[in-house]
């Protein structure tokens, strides 16, 4: 089962928001409006649209608010993986030529600060100080990560709290974002609030270590990118960081650099397949997962909380 089959008793609201999307991203610039139509139409799990909406089932308040602030956060995802891929100078993103290998690099930094912006304009028109406080301090946090990714990258010798910060900016935030966001718009108690801005914090921090995991256990043609990516381009991850246990592996880890050839890579990747640190980050994944389940027991029984539920159970398995 894919992920997009579990809320697809949402699919029509999911659907919606698509089309909201699609309006959002025209422009008066050709080239801005197809790269950003090109990010939209590769599509994607769509899973902040889906945290909004389930997070608003705590509530009453059902209205186009829920649309703006979901499209809002998938255009401030949408603009991240942009960056990402400029600081990575990556050429596929889910099996598709990326925006700065069809254009260059300074058009696919513009078309994400075009995308940074139009969130912006979308949050403005929500009409709420909280949501509006809630955003303006994601999207801080957000911009200071990507500076921490470029910064910490080939930075072998970084701290696991370096690595945690990273990847809460990097992933956590954004889902953590979501359910709260949706929440306060349907006008949840603020206990309600705080328990699923943590549950979202959980998932997101579960979801980004399993992206670090399928980097070396996906095919390629899953995750729609070569396989051993990060530890290509420097990104010290949770199988790299318990790698680096060892002694021997953390000295070859540490002459990688981004001249490295791709035979070391490649063998570096096989060393992470067979030292067991895979297995290991499954059981961090599994203890991250459960957490966020268990910050579910306080909230009501709303028909909403089981999606909730089965969407982090599965997050912690998926294969890609």
């Amino acid at each position: 089962m894919s992920l997009k089959r579990l809320y697809r008793h949402m699919n029509r609201e999911i659907d919606q928001i698509d089309q909201f999307l699609s309006t959002r991203v025209r422009t008066d610039h050709p080239v801005i409006e197809s790269a950003s139509r090109q990010l939209l139409d590769a599509g994607g799990k769509r899973i902040r649209p889906a945290f909004v909406l389930l997070s608003a089932g705590f509530g009453e308040t059902k209205d186009i608010r829920l649309t703006k602030v979901a499209s809002s956060l998938e255009l401030i995802h949408m603009a991240s993986l942009v960056h990402d891929d400029v600081i990575d100078d990556a050429i596929l993103r889910r099996g598709k030529p990326t925006v700065m290998e069809r254009y260059d690099e300074t058009v696919a930094m513009y078309t994400g600060n075009t995308l940074f912006g139009e969130a912006i304009r979308l949050v403005s028109e929500i009409d709420s100080p909280e949501v509006m406080r809630i955003m303006a301090d994601t999207m801080e946090r957000i911009c200071v990560g990507e500076i921490n990714q470029i910064q910490d990258q080939y930075d072998w010798g970084q701290s696991p709290k370096r690595y945690l910060d990273r990847i809460a900016r990097k992933t956590a935030l954004l889902i953590e974002t979501s359910c709260a966001a949706g929440a306060v718009i349907s006008g949840a108690s603020p206990q309600v609030v705080k328990q699923l801005s943590l549950f979202g914090y959980d998932i997101g921090m579960a979801f980004q270590m399993t992206d670090d995991l399928l980097d070396f256990t996906a095919k390629s043609f899953q995750l729609g990118k070569p396989v051993g990516e990060d530890l290509k381009h420097g990104h010290k991850t949770l199988p790299l960081l318990y790698s680096s246990e060892d002694p021997t592996f953390y000295e070859r880890l540490r002459q990688v650099s981004a001249s490295t050839d791709m035979e070391m890579t490649k063998s570096l990747v096989r060393e992470v397949q067979r030292n067991g640190t895979l297995e290991r980050s499954q059981r961090t994944i599994d203890r991250y997962v459960e957490r966020a389940i268990r910050r579910l027991d306080r909230l009501p029984d709303v028909p909403d909380k089981r999606s909730l539920i089965e969407i982090a159970q599965y997050i912690g398995k998926r294969k890609w």
